[in-house]
């Protein structure tokens, strides 16, 4: 207890002088870290396929933290999905190819569908209302992106319900938990500045990552293969039988796909209400795998009435991709080796840069509407025109 107004003031002065203390401290350890590790800088398309070489250091930092970028009128190309999309399509190569557009792989690998709409609305919260309308999200599924959140984000090494990028959220302060959701602590206007002040433990983190990595190749540890591998790869009798144990372990049983069908309506809805448009990429899996996953029909015939549904939607495009489906294309039961990746890349662009051409050449209030009636490359389009 206090003795008098005496002790009081010399209180404060005490807890001024460890705040200033404190901030002195901190300036130039942030001053340290600046010189010797400079802050990340975006020159080009985002791709968070290279996130492990920045200080973002992981996926979903490096999209929650270098999004910022994304507010400007160039018409953006932005990849969204799981680690397929990281894999089949580097953002580089594509990008040399669809020179109309900027191109950014938002993918994050282990998403499901919530975590896509996370992704969305990130990326909206941080847009003008015109960078909004320069938005084409190229959204690639296949019947993993939609486990159930209950299976999904309920682990020990988490909050009840938390994606991984609920904890980037969390992580650093910018967003406050609260029991109707993530409540933004700093304004999205100020999330670059914000990112400048945390730099240093950017630093530590990736420090902390690097050391640990360097110290398992010392110990022996075999770290996890990459997943891109050059020419074919076979994978054993076992291995399948792995795969297909971790994904009936991953999905579940019961009504696997009944709330991600849903949300992905509502994903689809809310970038097309935002003005931007969506290309929906079905990708493929191994034929092994597809025809041994007790997923795969009920995925397809979901799929079908999907597609029906979308086809309805304005600024909505549905690339059926179901072609490239050889055991040997794939290093794994999803992702592609990387000559495939490569002609994944070149498809995809030549579907783009035709549709395109496609909308240009109509009257410039005028975009083209999709149905389900495939054009040569696959990209579902139709003669229908609306206003924009």
């Amino acid at each position: 207890m206090f003795t008098g107004r005496s002790d009081m003031k010399s209180f404060v002065s005490q807890l001024g002088l460890l705040a200033v203390s404190c901030l002195t401290i901190y300036a130039v350890l942030l001053a340290v870290t600046w010189i010797y590790v400079p802050p990340h800088r975006q020159e080009a398309g985002l791709d968070a396929g290279k996130a492990f070489r920045t200080l973002f250091a992981t996926e979903p930092k490096y999209v929650f933290l270098n999004r910022s970028t994304l507010d400007n009128t160039k018409d953006k190309l932005l990849l969204l999905g799981a680690s397929n999309m990281l894999v089949g399509f580097r953002q580089d190569q594509l990008q040399q190819l669809v020179p109309h557009a900027e191109v950014n792989n938002l993918s994050v690998g282990g998403s499901n569908i919530s975590q896509l709409i996370q992704i969305v609305d990130l990326v909206h919260e941080v847009q003008s209302v015109e960078a909004r309308r320069h938005n084409t999200f190229v959204i690639g599924i296949w019947h993993g992106l939609f486990a159930d959140d209950s299976r999904r984000w309920t682990t020990v090494d988490r909050h009840a319900g938390d994606t991984d990028i609920d904890i980037e959220r969390y992580r650093y302060g910018f967003f406050r938990r609260t029991d109707s959701g993530p409540v933004a602590v700093l304004p999205p206007r100020l999330l670059q500045m914000g990112v400048y002040a945390i730099h240093p433990f950017l630093v530590i983190d990736k420090m902390v990552r690097d050391f640990v990595k360097s110290a398992r190749a010392m110990l022996g540890v075999r770290s996890q293969p990459s997943l891109i591998t050059r020419g074919n790869v076979q994978i054993s009798e076992a291995e399948k039988l792995r795969h297909l144990a971790f994904w009936q372990e991953y999905m579940g049983d019961n009504d696997v796909f009944d709330q991600q069908f849903g949300k992905f309506d509502l994903l689809v809805n809310k970038i097309v209400l935002a003005g931007g448009r969506v290309i929906v990429l079905d990708l493929p899996i191994p034929p092994w795998h597809a025809q041994r996953s007790r997923y795969q029909l009920e995925y397809q015939e979901r799929t079908r009435q999907l597609f029906s549904s979308l086809s309805r939607l304005p600024y909505v495009a549905v690339l059926p991709w179901q072609s490239e489906s050889e055991d040997v294309a794939f290093v794994d039961e999803v992702h592609p080796n990387s000559k495939v990746a490569e002609r994944w890349v070149h498809r995809m662009a030549s579907a783009l840069n035709n549709h395109v051409n496609a909308r240009q050449s109509a009257s410039p209030s005028m975009v083209t509407d999709v149905s389900l009636q495939k054009n040569t490359d696959g990209l579902t389009t139709a003669s229908t025109t609306v206003p924009r």
